[in-house]
């Protein structure tokens, strides 16, 4: 496995990565939304660093990162469900992690899901815990309450 930064030609490859992760939400009772909604805006992947796993040449794979109140938040991991329980997702998050220290962040951070095993609990395992509310920045705050209206 190799993971690279990525690049404006992966945008379309992505796309397609994140929307077939999504599909393991249709299964779950009131996560069926997130199965179908749109694929993650390009917009949105060019404006971040985007890390890309590829085997065999071809992309399994993504983690998409940008600055936030002085840290490196986590906007999105996707795996393509045949690719998964493979460590994809553990390399891309050590990748993300390396370029919040090259970068001097101070923190990453995220907003998951708390239940789903590949989200939360997944998250929990990697060593990220609940940030204390007095630590949760502008930006972070915008994205939490976003996710209270629309999630």
């Amino acid at each position: 496995m190799i993971v690279r930064t990525g690049a404006p030609d992966d945008i379309p490859a992505l796309q397609v990565i994140e929307k077939k992760a999504r599909i393991v939400y249709a299964a779950l009772g009131g996560f069926e939304f997130v199965a179908a909604s749109p694929p993650i805006a390009a917009d949105r992947l060019i404006l971040g660093t985007t890390f890309v796993a590829e085997v065999s040449e071809s992309l399994v794979g993504f983690a998409l990162s940008q600055p936030m109140d002085g840290v490196l938040y986590l906007a999105n991991i996707s795996v393509l469900p045949d690719a998964s329980n493979r460590g994809v997702g553990g390399r891309l998050l050590d990748r993300v992690i390396a370029h919040a220290r090259a970068t001097q962040a101070t923190a990453v951070t995220l907003a998951t899901f708390r239940a789903p095993p590949w989200n939360g609990p997944w998250f929990r395992r990697q060593g990220f815990t609940i940030m204390p509310e007095s630590e949760i920045g502008a930006g972070l705050r915008a994205i939490l309450n976003r996710h209270v209206r629309f999630l």
